[in-house]
């Protein structure tokens, strides 16, 4: 009982209370109202979506299995609160690993690893936040294992991050800046030489290289068990493979999304002045803590060469999702590393020498607070925008299809053995929303989007209850290249809704030749 009262003492259990409450607390609407992106609708009444042909093996195995098993169902309270459990421990041990050890500053960035854009934008996706909250974990453990150097270490590391590339992919760089901090925290203590932390990050490196290799094993296995091939879409098929000319212009990409960030937004991270401001602050107290603490350390030529590796080293981890999937729009979901950004500030607070520059590390200590506060309050803020605006998104959808549904069920010659033929995209002057101005994340959409999508008549079928019997692409092409059709008028006009043949014919746009 004393060992497990000692604990909720810990910085890691305050990180983890905080990140609990603050998300349920945040994301309470987005879990107790059903909203759905274009995937979401899709994945009804369960799903784990896009699995092995996208190199993730391990959430099709998962998917599969716990499907099997009767469960894998898109439900938000229970996925959501199971996630928000999982991201909480992911917290946790975050701050373990760095080791943070003020417990004041943990519960900061508990609370803000909570409310992260990319953590909101996870929750889009209820039907796999499960399976992303395990590879998440997974990650962080991928770099705690590490903490000693040893075989099995080594080993267990490798294992994690395999699989937790095997689930996404996206969260590898997490790991990568937890090893690159770790590696600087020590570096700055000034109590290693540069030989050792030189081979220390070869270790680090040899687990990453390793965890990649197994990975890349575990993915040729299951794509000749499935008896499948990976997806070209967005350059799946070609990840990990960069040629060496490419690698420096990806580097700089890299580096300028990070060093931009307090000036331009980048993912939907900084996308109004408060939160420019609060990077702005992290910013500035990472500089002059680094050089204060280097000045005053009287750092070795090892150690000192080591700390300006590991900072140039620090943005490319950050944002190493780049050069991982180079041909692959990055949006909110993938940024999660991003979220360690206020941990560099923590870190230097952690190694500030502390028989000097009292009244420095105070101030520092305190500003960094003020930051992350600010962070918080702001991701917080805007993940409720992009629930209650998804919400108005869903609502306007469905109240479409309803009409136009309906308007088709009233067109002479109507019957239910009459295929449908939708002709182009919706492009309706009429349609409008407010929230179309709000400020948003990848992997929300907005009305026009939905009703355009791939998954455009899940709407009609799991909220209307009808299951549109839809023409097959070479009909709709062919009645889409018919005189007939090219003189009727589009949607929402009288007339856009004709019966030819066997086929209830919907044009929403003039189609180009060829």
């Amino acid at each position: 009982m004393k060992n497990k009262t000692e604990f909720w003492k810990t910085p890691a259990a305050a990180a983890m209370l905080t990140a609990l409450a603050a998300g349920l607390l945040v994301h309470l609407f987005g879990l107790v109202n059903i909203l759905h992106n274009n995937d979401d609708i899709w994945q009804q009444p369960m799903g784990y979506g896009a699995g092995i042909t996208s190199g993730r093996w391990l959430l099709t195995v998962l998917g599969d299995f716990l499907s099997r098993q009767g469960f894998g169902y898109n439900l938000p309270v229970v996925n959501g609160v199971l996630f928000l459990v999982l991201v909480a421990l992911c917290s946790g041990v975050i701050v373990a690993v760095l080791p943070i050890r003020c417990r004041k500053m943990a519960a900061l960035f508990g609370a803000l690893f909570a409310v992260f854009p990319a953590i909101t934008s996870v929750l889009f996706f209820k039907y796999t936040t499960v399976y992303y909250g395990l590879a998440l974990l997974l990650a962080v453990l991928a770099a705690w294992t590490l903490r000693e150097d040893t075989k099995l270490g080594l080993l267990l590391s490798a294992l994690c991050t395999a699989l937790s590339l095997g689930i996404y992919q996206a969260y590898v760089p997490v790991t990568v800046t937890l090893l690159v901090l770790m590696l600087l925290r020590q570096t700055l203590e000034g109590k290693t030489d540069g030989k050792k932390l030189l081979l220390r990050g070869l270790y680090f490196c040899a687990g990453l290289i390793l965890g990649v290799l197994l990975y890349f094993v575990f993915l040729k296995i299951s794509l000749a068990v499935y008896h499948t091939a990976l997806s070209d879409y967005q350059g799946v098929d070609n990840m990990g493979r960069i040629s060496l000319g490419a690698l420096p212009k990806l580097i700089r990409r890299a580096v300028g999304d990070v060093c931009k960030l307090p000036i331009y937004d980048y993912c939907g991270l900084a996308n109004v002045g408060l939160l420019k401001l609060a990077y702005v602050v992290l910013a500035g107290v990472s500089a002059v803590l680094g050089v204060y603490t280097v000045l005053t350390r009287r750092l070795k030529p090892g150690q000192l060469g080591m700390t300006l590796l590991l900072c140039a080293a620090l943005p490319v981890a950050l944002n190493f999702v780049v050069i991982m999937c180079p041909d692959t729009l990055i949006y909110t979901l993938m940024v999660a590393s991003f979220a360690l950004i206020p941990c560099i500030p923590m870190v230097l607070l952690e190694v500030f020498p502390v028989d000097r520059g009292g009244r420095l590390k105070a101030a520092a200590g305190k500003l960094t607070a003020v930051a992350v506060a600010a962070l918080i309050f702001g991701y917080g803020y805007y993940a409720n925008v992009n629930d209650t605006a998804m919400y108005f998104a869903n609502r306007q959808v469905e109240n479409y299809w309803s009409t136009l549904v309906a308007q088709v069920r009233m067109t002479e010659g109507f019957d239910t053995d009459k295929q449908w033929a939708l002709i182009g995209e919706i492009s309706d002057p009429l349609l409008g929303s407010g929230w179309v101005d709000g400020v948003t994340y990848g992997g929300n959409r907005f009305t026009d989007d939905l009703l355009n999508q791939y998954s455009r008549l899940a709407w009609v079928t799991h909220y209307l209850g009808y299951r549109v019997p839809e023409a097959s692409e070479q009909t709709i092409a062919a009645l889409a290249a018919s005189d007939e059709v090219k003189a009727m008028p589009c949607w929402p006009n009288y007339g856009s809704i004709r019966v030819i043949g066997d086929t209830v014919v919907i044009k929403f746009q003039e189609m180009s030749q060829g």
